[in-house]
């Protein structure tokens, strides 16, 4: 099949609506992360005012990559959300676009709490592991 004539193969209404709710759960999924990234580099930017003697501290490249590449992720699955909402409104005029697309963008926001939270126990684990070796013991 030529790539000419996969593109113009329309999409069927229900595999739309999947989409719409996929792109949501996505959409749900990066939001907080970009946000946070994007606080972050502004707490880096606030504390490195401080007075004091010695050098200011930098902004860090990494975060501000980190920050960039989720705005830019969420803005073309933004778009692309955009696209999949239009071609359903055409094929069906009362399309319920919006109940998905909240249904998918919390169930993205439940599952990255959860990836968070995992993140976050694995790394506590980490540090009091690391800890006990370096005592020679274990912490209770």
């Amino acid at each position: 099949m030529a790539p000419e004539l996969a593109a113009e193969i329309p999409l069927s209404t229900e595999r739309l609506r999947l989409a719409v709710t996929g792109l949501g759960g996505i959409a749900g999924a990066l939001v907080l992360p970009m946000l946070s990234s994007w606080l972050g580099l502004l707490m880096q930017l606030l504390e490195g005012d401080r007075g004091g003697l010695g050098p200011r501290p930098r902004l860090s490249g990494l975060s501000a990559l980190k920050a960039l590449a989720l705005t830019v992720l969420l803005a073309f699955i933004a778009v692309n959300w955009q696209k999949a909402a239009g071609e359903l409104r055409q094929m069906q005029a009362e399309a319920p676009i919006l109940g998905s697309t909240l249904a998918g963008f919390g169930v993205g926001l439940v599952f990255w709490a959860i990836y968070a939270v995992g993140i976050s126990s694995l790394r506590a684990d980490f540090e009091r592991a690391r800890l006990s070796r370096r005592i020679g013991g274990l912490l209770r």
